[in-house]
């Protein structure tokens, strides 16, 4: 993910000219600002995943996940448009309109699934935060 500041501060975070790689359809180019970022290394399966997620000046979220073992990789993009009761999320190549409601339990079902894994996981990562903030 390259990116480029183009404006000073203005009380706030730096407004980003930003592309997100997508090995999945189009490269996606955001001007925004960074609200959120996570990065996280799986023992289990040598992955790294680091994750960004940017407001646009238009309002639109963009979104980045890249994730690698070893020499391989996977990259991927996807643009948010909130609307009132749904969502259209595009990755490059192929938009949805997700209904909240819908989106909501499909969410639900997929953490139920994920449970175990997902506890170990956050379990995992909060020893490293204690770790690094010893």
């Amino acid at each position: 993910m390259s990116n480029r500041t183009v404006g000073g501060y203005d009380g706030g975070d730096p407004i980003l000219n930003v592309t997100l790689p997508n090995d999945f359809g189009e490269d996606l180019e955001v001007t925004g600002k960074l609200i959120g970022e996570e990065m996280y290394f799986d023992d289990g399966t040598g992955m790294l995943t680091m994750e960004k997620l940017y407001r646009g000046e238009d309002g639109k979220l963009a979104y980045g996940i890249i994730s690698a073992i070893g020499h391989a990789r996977e990259r991927r993009a996807y643009r948010v448009e909130e609307g009132e009761d749904s969502c259209i999320v595009t990755n490059g190549s192929l938009s949805l309109e997700f209904n909240y409601d819908e989106l909501f339990e499909l969410l639900a079902v997929a953490l139920e699934s994920e449970k175990e894994s997902t506890a170990s996981q956050v379990s995992e990562q909060v020893r490293r935060k204690l770790a690094v903030n010893e």
